[in-house]
């Protein structure tokens, strides 16, 4: 894997996001992409971000919207915003779009790293890693020197020492030099609802032979994304997060 690897996730439906980093995408001349999952939910385009996805052929992963939208009934424990987007996402996808999302995995490998939506560790309970316990609790079920998720919307990057210890955490921003002993866990970030208070789209380029992996911020255009959510009768909130980053 020479020009790297891209990872993407946390698309959430927003076709304006998904085409600005795939533009920027190419001119990155990467050799591999995959998307952590969480292609649909939350705006207004399901369909149409499923289907840029599918037509990469990329190595892809079963988030808890993309699961949630193939399901008879939402969760439980999902807020109104996320319930709204799930059932406008549930009523736009065919039987060909459901079949292949639930025929995703939840985790992989490549060439030495690990890939994941949400954690390793009880991979169906999409737990957040939010805090120190957290990571732990994934890192301890990590089988390689380096993995990648999203889930939380926060790009950021988790080390944990060849000792197992201390734990160790930073904001993810620009390129970062992964450790050469211990275990790196990278957060990409969200394409398409980023919680950093930097609303531009947030996904990374893995580089093996550098072990550095570049956090890259791409800008689209928020205005139009947020009257298509408008238009759609999706929450309010759903668009103006969007505006902050939040």
């Amino acid at each position: 894997m020479k020009k790297g690897l891209a990872v993407l996730s946390d698309i959430h439906s927003n076709l304006e996001a998904l085409s600005a980093v795939l533009k920027d995408l190419k001119a990155q001349k990467v050799e591999q992409i995959v998307c952590l999952g969480d292609i649909v939910g939350y705006a207004s385009d399901p369909g149409e971000c499923l289907q840029a996805i599918r037509k990469l052929g990329c190595q892809t992963l079963l988030g808890n919207h993309d699961e949630a939208a193939c399901l008879p009934d939402p969760p439980q424990n999902l807020n109104d915003t996320a319930v709204a987007g799930i059932v406008f996402a549930a009523a736009q996808l065919t039987g060909s779009d459901r079949s292949w999302l639930l025929s995703l995995p939840r985790n992989l490998e490549i060439g030495g790293a690990a890939f994941t939506h949400a954690s390793l560790a009880k991979p169906c309970g999409w737990h957040y890693i939010l805090t120190g316990e957290a990571a732990l609790s994934h890192f301890a079920e990590q089988p390689t020197p380096v993995a990648f998720c999203g889930h939380t919307h926060k790009p950021m990057v988790w080390i944990q020492d060849s000792s197992g210890g201390p734990l160790t955490q930073s904001p993810g921003a620009g390129v970062v030099a992964l450790p050469q002993g211990g275990k790196a866990l990278v957060n990409v970030g969200a394409v398409g609802q980023p919680r950093d208070g930097d609303p531009r789209a947030s996904y990374v380029i893995y580089r093996p032979d550098r072990a550095t992996v570049e956090f890259r911020r791409v800008g689209y255009d928020i205005p139009r994304t947020m009257k298509k959510i408008l238009r759609a009768n999706l929450p309010g909130f759903t668009a103006q997060r969007l505006a902050h980053g939040r």
